[in-house]
């Protein structure tokens, strides 16, 4: 039977690509939205969003446009929309994003860099300058 998508705020998370229980280690490139329930070490590049789930173990350099996170990552971390950790995520990294949610119960210890211009370099407009 195939895995069914969890639901989140409205939308849905992707099938598991790497199911619980399932070890991976390298690059791991993706082009479609993915969801990582095992473990992996290495590094993930996806073109569309991540999804590390509750079950998974993910140590690694990651670049993605979108990030949520449920389960335990440890590494580095650049998405150039936005970065989410949910209740059950417990996060020991060094992130790079212009929008970081934090759900109240998740666990995050390291670094952040939140930088406005990231987010202007995605295609939305500069925030207007006010003249004195």
């Amino acid at each position: 039977m195939p895995e069914r998508p969890e639901e989140r705020d409205g939308g849905l998370a992707p099938p598991s690509l790497l199911r619980a229980g399932a070890r991976f280690e390298g690059l791991l490139a993706l082009r479609a939205p993915g969801r990582i329930d095992g473990c992996v070490s290495g590094e993930v590049v996806a073109s569309d969003l991540l999804w590390i789930g509750r079950s998974a173990r993910v140590n690694a350099r990651i670049a993605a446009p979108e990030i949520v996170i449920e389960g335990k990552f440890e590494g580095e971390a650049e998405a150039s929309g936005r970065i989410e950790l949910l209740q059950t995520a417990q996060v020991r990294a060094r992130l790079d994003t212009p929008r970081l949610v934090l759900a109240e119960g998740s666990f995050f210890e390291g670094r952040c860099r939140t930088d406005a211009e990231s987010e202007d370099q995605t295609g939305s407009d500069p925030p207007a300058k006010s003249e004195p």
